[in-house]
């Protein structure tokens, strides 16, 4: 008898450790967008080093970033269940799929290993990690709450995303003009990014009490901080192209200046539907996707 308690307990323990792997690839499913921050590193990553890569490296800086991104994505998720559950979010926390203890395991899993991993790397690459891990830990939990605090949910968010870009130049050469910029313009689209997802979750922020741009300005304001966007990215190429000739090569500006002139344009488009929450949030994805264009326009820019 007490054999089978003791298979029985063992059977119990291996079943729950079975279901981190599935929570995982239901996490990777849910927040989908988690991709962008990898692709970022690994853009500043070939920017850094001229597209010499280290495969080793590669693996490295581009897991850790993704494993740092989706870590600060499902702690937030466990502070914000009921807005989550207002707002109809499809997410393991909402849905059922996954506990609180398994979230928190989860992170604690996800940040351990970026850390572990930045930390075979140089003192640069943990010293972004551990920053971003605080940052992400200030901006959910409820002691400093900074998503509820305007305009902290963007900059925080946006400062973030611009620490995992630079994770990638970190990692190999230190903070060159190229990383910087790349870098500056992952933080300004999270500034296009941010409020749009606050649009589309204006019904559960307003009930949980947070002070996001679309309630603190109002709709005209925020999508005209939106629109700032692309026209200090048109701004900034200008300038850089006198200083440092990026038109004298093959593309040079070109592809930055088209994507920031789709990007008005997208904007443009939905100016008169921002009270349509579906068109917003089909809206999220194709931002998603100019702002992979815009990477691989640095490049097209700075190789």
């Amino acid at each position: 008898m007490e054999k089978d308690n003791v298979h029985l307990k063992s059977t119990e323990k291996n079943s729950r450790l079975d279901q981190y792997p599935r929570i995982f690839i239901y996490y990777a499913k849910a927040r989908s967008n988690v991709y962008i921050f990898a692709l970022a590193t690994m853009v500043s990553l070939i920017l850094g080093t001229h597209a010499n890569l280290d495969p080793i490296i590669v693996a490295k800086v581009v897991t850790a970033s993704y494993f740092l991104a989706l870590g600060a994505y499902v702690y937030n998720d466990m502070t914000d269940l009921e807005v989550d559950k207002i707002n109809r979010t499809n997410r393991p926390s909402v849905t059922g799929k996954a506990t609180g203890s398994q979230l928190a395991n989860l992170v604690s899993f996800l940040f351990g290993v970026s850390l572990l991993l930045a930390a075979t790397l140089n003192f640069y690459t943990i010293f972004i990690s551990i920053f971003f891990i605080l940052l992400g830990i200030a901006y959910s939990h409820q002691r400093f709450n900074l998503k509820d605090k305007f305009p902290l949910k963007t900059v925080v968010t946006a400062s973030g995303a611009a620490l995992l870009s630079l994770l990638g130049g970190a990692a190999v050469t230190g903070l060159s003009w190229p990383v910087i910029y790349a870098a500056m313009f992952f933080f300004a689209f999270f500034f296009i990014l941010g409020p749009l997802g606050d649009i589309g979750d204006l019904k559960g922020d307003r009930a949980g009490g947070r002070r996001t741009f679309p309630i603190v300005l109002g709709m005209k304001l925020t999508l005209m901080v939106m629109l700032s966007v692309p026209i200090i990215i048109l701004s900034l190429t200008i300038s850089s192209d006198i200083i440092l000739h990026l038109n004298s090569k093959t593309f040079g500006i070109y592809p930055i200046v088209g994507t920031s002139l789709a990007t008005l344009g997208l904007l443009l488009h939905i100016s008169k539907r921002l009270n349509d929450v579906s068109v917003i949030k089909s809206t999220r994805p194709k931002m998603r996707y100019l702002h992979v264009l815009m990477q691989i326009s640095l490049l097209v820019a700075f190789l």
